[in-house]
């Protein structure tokens, strides 16, 4: 997987699974909300921003014979290469970054 693809992949999922969560929450009548926040959704600042922490191990894989040129992998555990004729030189370099996102947020009006 390209490293954008998993990075953009990765941030979709998490707002995703956050709102689809606050959908369930709701659905089901439970007591509690997901990220609160007693202000409107366009109301949002500084303070509603949360960091989404990547720790990635990424592969630069070169072929040596045949094919030319590299490209940037997210590698899994556990994930094979296919083994080709010419040699191949891989180097692994581990990244570290945050995102800043404003995960969906649950309104919650005050009671007074």
């Amino acid at each position: 997987m390209k490293l954008k693809d998993f990075i953009s992949n990765t941030l979709f999922e998490i707002q995703e699974g956050v709102q689809e969560a606050q959908r369930l929450v709701k659905k089901a009548d439970t007591s509690g909300v997901i990220n609160p926040v007693w202000k409107s959704a366009s109301e949002a600042n500084k303070s509603d921003i949360r960091e989404v922490q990547f720790d990635v191990a990424v592969t630069v894989i070169e072929k040596t014979g045949g094919k030319a040129g590299g490209a940037i992998k997210v590698m899994g555990i556990g994930i094979g290469a296919d083994i080709s004729g010419g040699g191949e030189n891989s180097y692994v370099s581990r990244i570290q970054f945050s995102i800043p996102v404003i995960p969906p947020m649950t309104v919650v009006k005050d009671e007074v």
